[in-house]
């Protein structure tokens, strides 16, 4: 496991609030992740997943609730960054560019190696099924983390789109850790509506409009490698080494969480 020599300080927007946000990742004595907001620690484990997912996941302590952490958690799921507090002056992470590649390259010089015990592992053992609303899973045992996407829009001009990955820290930062979130124009306003995506631009999230990209993707299948790393991000969640070939149809954050939860 890796902790940080020093602290590193990120500043950007919140993707729903629209602020400027800042957040400072320091090594911590504690084993695990933790946010810390207005003098109150939110512990990254299971029990802290919330129960508002539009778009994002949320953690939450019962008095306040961190929103958009799936980028930095499966940044510190790559480099297997543990013993860390993260101090925040706003319930949101900032978005930087949408992906885990700015977390992943500021991060990345400052690792220190340090004696811990063995990261606890979740071990598939038999085959598992789950679903809900319009996602659906399939797990599978395997010795390592392997991970297949399946997205599906019949009534798009992006009809499918699917991606396939084995996980290591090279992988992730070659080919998951640049993918940005993305979202439709049909989508926009109605999120706006509901005080979300207050921040989003084509600055931190490639935007699908009817009749194309309105920004450049990086990959011809961005949305599907993205899918990937917002599902490490959540099952990073667990605090635990997943093995297992995870097979995510229509994946969402909620469909993520609920996972993680039957499968724990």
């Amino acid at each position: 496991m890796n902790t940080l020599m020093q602290s590193v300080i990120f500043e950007g927007i919140g993707i729903h609030s629209g602020k400027k946000v800042k957040m400072v990742v320091g090594p911590s004595r504690e084993e695990g992740i933790s946010f810390e907001l207005n003098q109150q620690d939110v512990l990254v484990e299971l029990s802290a997943i919330g129960i508002n997912h539009i778009r994002s996941t949320t953690l939450t302590n019962g008095s306040i609730t961190i929103q958009t952490p799936e980028h930095f958690l499966a940044a510190c799921y790559a480099l297997e960054l543990n013993h860390i507090s993260v101090q925040l002056d706003s319930e949101e992470l900032p978005i930087l560019d949408g992906s885990s590649i700015d977390f992943i390259n500021k991060l990345n010089p400052h690792l220190k190696k340090i004696n811990s015990k063995d990261k606890e592992k979740l071990t598939i053992c038999t085959d598992v099924e789950f679903k809900i609303s319009n996602s659906h899973y399939f797990v599978f045992p395997s010795d390592k983390l392997k991970i297949s996407v399946f997205l599906s829009y019949p009534d798009h001009w992006i009809k499918s789109m699917k991606f396939y990955y084995e996980h290591s820290k090279e992988a992730f930062i070659q080919s998951i850790a640049s993918a940005r979130t993305y979202g439709f124009t049909h989508e926009i306003e109605a999120l706006k509506a509901q005080g979300l995506a207050k921040g989003g631009s084509l600055d931190n999230a490639l935007i699908v409009s009817d009749d194309g990209y309105l920004n450049d993707p990086r990959y011809e299948d961005e949305l599907a490698r993205h899918k990937i790393l917002d599902f490490i991000g959540d099952m990073s969640i667990c605090g635990k080494e997943a093995c297992g070939h995870f097979v995510l149809i229509r994946p969402s954050h909620l469909g993520n969480c609920e996972l993680l939860k039957k499968l724990i």
